[in-house]
């Protein structure tokens, strides 16, 4: 079974991270596959709404730091991965079909991301975010340094990006990051529920909707994906950002030395 799982229920897609091992973090095979099921989906027209969600205990835990670890170059597999990863992003907000993420557990660094990006977001009781790069030595990527600051502002956007502390569900709905917040045996049911009655409005205008959101509040969004791509590749040829890695993976404190 693969990383990605696709179900199609009438007009709705349900597209399942499925790597619950390791609470779905995201590896270069799962950013690959996630691409190419995107793709799939934008380009059938026969669907009106994608429901994404995660396997197991937990939506996204963001990258895999322990695939990190092992990578013999680096910066080539945080490159490959983001630039996979960026045409999701772009995907998601230009296809002509609503997306909801079914978020539980929680969702960090690029998982948190794909949560955002998405046109509605329903989370389950319980459930915490997190961008979590700076405790690594890492930076933002696939665009959460501009949905949150663009979805909460400038102030919380920098003590989340800097602390990388969790931002707790009931605080999420209150700064608009959340939609609803269900428990969370009624997670994917409420998602289902809202897919089914937004799959009944006309594709081409929800293009033009999600056009306009998206010539408002992120018309910058393929310049700052690349200045990410580019700030976190950077960072990945450190010895703060290895030395980060390695402590996440050892449960330790990192010791940072700005090199």
């Amino acid at each position: 079974m693969g990383t990605v799982k696709l179900e199609r229920e009438g007009k709705i897609a349900w597209l399942s991270l499925n790597r619950p091992e390791k609470l779905n973090a995201l590896n270069l095979e799962l950013s690959q596959e996630l691409y190419h099921t995107i793709y799939h989906i934008e380009n059938d027209r026969g669907l009106r709404a994608l429901i994404i969600k995660g396997e197991g205990r937990a939506f996204c835990a963001g990258g895999d730091l322990s695939s990190f670890s092992e990578a013999k170059d680096l910066k080539k597999l945080v490159r490959d991965i983001i630039t996979y990863l960026n045409e999701v992003i772009l995907s998601i907000r230009r296809m002509d079909k609503v997306v909801i993420s079914a978020v539980h557990g929680f969702a960090a660094g690029a998982g948190f991301a794909l949560a955002m990006c998405s046109d509605i977001t329903v989370a389950a009781k319980g459930t915490k975010f997190s961008l979590a790069y700076a405790k690594i030595g890492a930076s933002p990527d696939i665009g959460s340094s501009l949905f949150l600051s663009r979805i909460v502002g400038f102030k919380r956007a920098s003590y989340y990006t800097l602390t990388g502390d969790f931002i707790e569900v009931d605080e999420a709905y209150q700064w608009g990051l959340v939609n609803k917040v269900v428990d969370e045996d009624k997670i994917f049911e409420e998602a289902k529920s809202l897919a089914k009655k937004l799959s009944s409005l006309s594709p081409l205008a929800v293009k033009v909707d999600k056009d306009l959101i998206n010539r408002e509040l992120f018309w910058d969004i393929e310049t700052i994906l690349e200045k990410e791509k580019l700030g976190i590749c950077w960072l990945s040829t450190t010895e703060d950002m290895k030395e980060g890695i390695k402590a996440f993976l050892e449960k330790r404190k990192p010791e940072f030395r700005g090199r």
